[in-house]
Order: structure tokens, then sequence, then C-alpha cells
């Protein structure tokens, strides 16, 4: 049996989506791309897996996509295992074979740059009500829609093609995603927000104008603009749109850096309802909702101030003004002074800490000038000292 075989039998024994069927099928084209196109499954055993990533690896091939071959090969070949389709090996020769790949940047997009996009999203779709005019993204409102759809909801690419006229509850204001067309294959709704209200109306009077079925594709640019020839709308018109953002604004934008960028915001909020945000994402496990959520630093600098002042640690590194304190106007006694009147001279002790350690300078300081001050006059005595002894060996 032949890889190419044992990714159709697994495909066929599975309800997968047309996407996962499709990364199986890369996957395999991949394996065979290198082992050759007779390989069988007798040639793919663990040490020439892992000379296959050695090499990829080396021509520039990323961790994450090799991570993906491995992944989706291990998981036919455990299927083959199983079911006894293999039965040379029960070893699983993609086992262990994933690596560790660098941690990306950050996914999410800053509130200006979004507020600078919707900014020109609005002028595209006032010109072109005004002039009649095409504009450079058309029709400027559903764009404009679509754009607003991935804001509010952070709904993945896939799911929002797959909403049908039907699956907007306008009376409950919600919007059904079906399991079918999710990762997941879990079936959830999602809130029909204030600001979405607007963007969603002018498409449920337009669909209905149009002529849209209830099971009609809701999102399908095509039948909205006579500039388009597809009969359904596909995840390459969205992303061209989102191109064109990117372009125009400087940040890049995809509906999935979307998808972060509310994970992380709702994380931000005073509540940080985790369990809220998996739900809203529709994932699987409360692990990939944490993967989402990007570092708050303005979070953890507030954070870590209150943990300072909890703790007194913050007067450590207060500046405090000591003009008009008794230490700025304290004046040191002259050297000659006898020490015994050095204590009337010092300040009383503060309360704070910087005080306090100014304090003891200062009295160090004092101490010393006094120490030297009553040492002096032996040293230059005529009587006794140095400069006695020094001239008695002179003589």
């Amino acid at each position: 049996m032949t890889p190419q075989q044992l990714t159709e039998e697994y495909i066929f024994a599975h309800d997968l989506r047309e996407a996962s069927a499709k990364i199986y099928r890369a996957a395999t084209k991949a394996l065979l791309k290198h082992f050759g196109p007779t390989a069988t499954v007798q040639d793919v055993d663990h040490r020439a897996v892992l000379g296959w990533r050695r090499k990829v690896l080396e021509q520039g091939l990323s961790k994450r996509s090799w991570n993906t071959y491995s992944n989706h090969l291990r998981t036919i070949w455990g299927y083959a295992i199983e079911h006894e389709l293999v039965t040379h090996s029960q070893v699983n020769p993609f086992r262990k074979t994933t690596v560790i790949p660098p941690r990306r940047a950050s996914k999410t997009v800053a509130a200006e740059a979004i507020l600078r996009a919707r900014n020109w999203l609005n002028m595209q779709d006032g010109a072109e009500r005004c002039t009649g005019e095409r504009a450079r993204i058309t029709p400027a409102w559903f764009w404009l829609c679509t754009f607003e759809v991935f804001y509010f909801t952070g709904i993945r690419l896939n799911a929002l093609l797959c909403i049908r006229k039907r699956d907007i509850d306008w009376e409950n204001q919600l919007i059904l995603i079906r399991g079918e067309t999710e990762k997941t294959h879990k079936e959830f709704v999602v809130p029909i927000t204030e600001g979405l209200v607007p963007h969603l109306s002018r498409l449920l009077q337009e669909a209905d104008r149009a002529g849209f079925a209830d099971d009609d594709q809701l999102f399908n640019v095509n039948r909205f603009s006579p500039h388009y020839k597809s009969k359904v709308m596909n995840s390459d018109q969205v992303e061209a749109m989102y191109r064109k953002l990117t372009e125009k604004v400087g940040v890049r934008m995809t509906p999935h850096r979307f998808r972060h960028t509310l994970a992380t915001d709702l994380m931000k909020a005073p509540e940080r309802n985790i369990h809220l945000t998996k739900c809203l994402l529709n994932h699987s496990n409360i692990q990939t909702t944490m993967s989402y959520i990007e570092a708050d630093y303005d979070h953890m600098r507030a954070v870590l101030h209150a943990r300072s002042l909890a703790q007194g640690a913050l007067e450590n590194v207060r500046k405090v003004d000591y003009s008009g304190s008794p230490q700025a106007s304290a004046k040191p006694k002259p050297c000659g002074q006898p020490l015994a009147r050095v204590s009337e001279a010092l300040p009383q002790p503060p309360d704070t800490f910087e005080q306090s350690v100014l304090f003891t300078l200062m009295a160090q300081n004092l101490s010393n000038r006094a120490a030297s001050a009553s040492a002096a006059p032996a040293a230059t005595s005529g009587s006794g000292g140095w400069g006695s002894a020094a001239r008695s060996n002179l003589a």
C-alpha cells in the first residue's frame, strides 16, 4: 500500500471538512516529494522520517510547517496501524518527530490601526454613495460589514463563509455558527452587539433585495456587485481585501489576528473571564485560549506597582524634596569644636527610609570631622607628636 492510498482511506473513514482533507493530502504530497512517487509504506520508517526532517529544515522549511506535516501523517499512520492496514510494523514512524518552533511575534492588531482601517473603509463607502463610482474595494459597505463582523465576533474565516441567511436570528440578536463549519465540530452562537447591528441590518436588506433564499451563503460579495463573476465567495476574496487594508494602514491585518486581538482585549477587562473568552472563540480546551492571549504589559506594570506599594518597597525609590527639611538647613560645627558637643548639632531621627539613610550619613560625616579636629592639635604641638619626635631624631 502506498502513502497516498493510506491517506485516502483515512479521509474516506472520517467526516472531515474540505479544508482539513486538503491539509492531509498536502502533507502526503510533501512526503512523496521526498521519498519518491513510487514509495511504499515500508519505505517510511522512523530514521527515514528523521532524515527527511533534517533535509527540509536545512532547506528553509519552517518548524511550524514541518510540525503540520508530522502531526497529520502521524494521525494517518496511527489509523493504519490500528485498523491493520499496515502490518509490517506496529511502530508509528512519525512518533516524536515534531520540533519546538520559535515563539511567534504578537498577532494582535493595535486599536489605533483598527480605527484607521475602519475610517478608511467608511471613507470608501461614503465615496461610493456620493459619486456612484467604484471604490478601491467594492462594494465598500459589504467589506465594511465583513470587517466589523470579524472585529466584534472573532469568528473564523471559514465560519463567516458558511453563514446562511437563516443563521441570523434577528429577533434574539444572535448568529448561529454550525458545527460542520468549525474545526471543533461544535455548534455555537455569538451575540450581535450594538455596533454590529447597522451593518448586519443593511446586509440583510441588500440580501432580501437580491432575492436570497434562507439557505444561501449570506456573505457572498459576488451577488452584491457586477464586478465579480464567481457564484460562491471564497477565502481568497476575503484575504485580498485584508491585503489592501494592510497596504493602506501599514499594519498586517487578517481575520485570525482579529481573533487574537479580541481574546487579548477580553482578558484585559476587569472581570477577565477566561471561560467567556473560550466559549466565544469556540475552543475545545483552555490551553488553546491561553495561547491566543498576548501579554498585557501595562497591566503587568500596574500589578507590580501595586505590589511595591503594598510591601512598602516604593519608599526606597521615591524622590523626596529636602529643600525645607532640617537636614538641608543644618550646618556642620567647626572642626575645632569638642567631640562631646557633636550630638547637639545632629538633627532628630526622621521617620522615612530616605531621611534615615541621610541622617546616618550626616552623623558619620560630623563624627569624622570632630575626630579630625581633636586629633589635629596633638599632631602639630611642639611638645610632642610627630613634629617633636622628628626634631629629636635630626638632632
